[in-house]
């Protein structure tokens, strides 16, 4: 009988496990966008296809993603050089955004999803939320709250710059 509980436990935080990895769209291809640099122009993720990028989506009242961005920042020619984009998306048309970007020193590709359709669209339940996205326009990981650089450096090295 134990035996049948213990599968049977098995299964289902299997399940679970399973339901958490569909609903972050692993696997999935990314909903495609085009948004407006905060300091101007216009980016596409299309326009990446071939390349690894990370999506980062962020708000300025969002203590955690006030510490994750400048370490991301110091960890972005890092990535780079692994070929991997990374693109800050702030949620909701903050005016402070780019304040907060060049007053905390990140130099990250800063983009405004002003609508949060962009958002919507990456299923953003809370902030911050990361989503790798693989050069075949697949999501590789998806993740929200706080991610260490251990994890992310993870991530980069699966990225291969595709």
């Amino acid at each position: 009988m134990s035996q049948q509980w213990e599968l049977g436990f098995v299964l289902l935080v299997s399940a679970v496990l399973l339901g958490i990895y569909i609903a972050n769209g692993v696997h999935q291809p990314a909903p495609d966008f085009s948004l407006p640099g905060t300091y101007g122009g216009r980016f596409d993720l299309a326009s990446y296809r071939g390349r690894s990028v990370l999506l980062v989506f962020w708000t300025t009242s969002c203590p955690i993603c006030q510490r994750e961005l400048p370490m991301l920042s110091k960890l972005e020619p890092e990535f780079r050089n692994k070929g991997v984009s990374v693109l800050a998306i702030n949620i909701g048309g903050e005016a402070g955004a780019g304040n907060f970007m060049s007053s905390n020193s990140v130099n990250l590709t800063s983009l405004s999803d002003d609508d949060g359709a962009v958002s919507r669209a990456h299923r953003v339940g809370g902030v911050p939320k990361l989503v790798l996205v693989g050069g075949d326009g697949k999501i590789r990981h998806s993740t929200s709250g706080w991610t260490g650089q251990r994890v992310l450096r993870e991530w980069m090295d699966s990225a291969g710059g595709s």
